[in-house]
């Protein structure tokens, strides 16, 4: 009996002390495109949690860059059409930070459905995730 709850000591004390990489993880994606004298503005939002935060002295930092890439209803792709960096700093852990992107788009954009791409990494762990989201442009 000494054995076992030794080794279940053993085993649950190796489990606390593992430290679980969290998944960087985009979420809430929304986008929408309304009209303007001459052109249009898209809007876009997108939600991120998982991402790396160093504690150093009661504060904690939060360093993420993005990328928005623009895919036309032809299917060709701005790349970074929109970019980034988020540097953050808090009191307390932060679960999840809001990125938003305001594009302007001219009057040679063809009416029709478009995508945009979120691209972000998390600068201090390197990882990466991305995450589309649809609008149209309309008359």
């Amino acid at each position: 009996m000494k054995k076992y709850f030794l080794l279940l000591f053993v085993l649950f004390s190796i489990a606390a002390c593992s430290k679980k990489e969290e998944k960087l993880e985009l979420f809430n994606a929304e986008s929408f495109a309304y009209s303007l004298d001459k052109g249009w503005e898209a809007d876009a939002s997108v939600r991120v949690k998982g991402f790396e935060q160093n504690g150093v002295n009661g504060t904690y930092a939060v360093k993420l860059s993005y990328t928005v890439d623009l895919e036309s209803p032809d299917g060709k792709v701005i790349r970074s059409i929109d970019s980034g960096k988020i540097d953050k700093t808090s009191a307390e852990k932060v679960i999840d930070l809001q990125i938003n992107s305001q594009i302007q788009l001219d009057s040679n954009y063809k009416l029709g459905s478009y995508k945009l791409v979120f691209n972000v990494t998390d600068d201090p762990s390197g990882r990466k995730a991305s995450i589309q989201s649809s609008f149209d442009l309309t008359n």
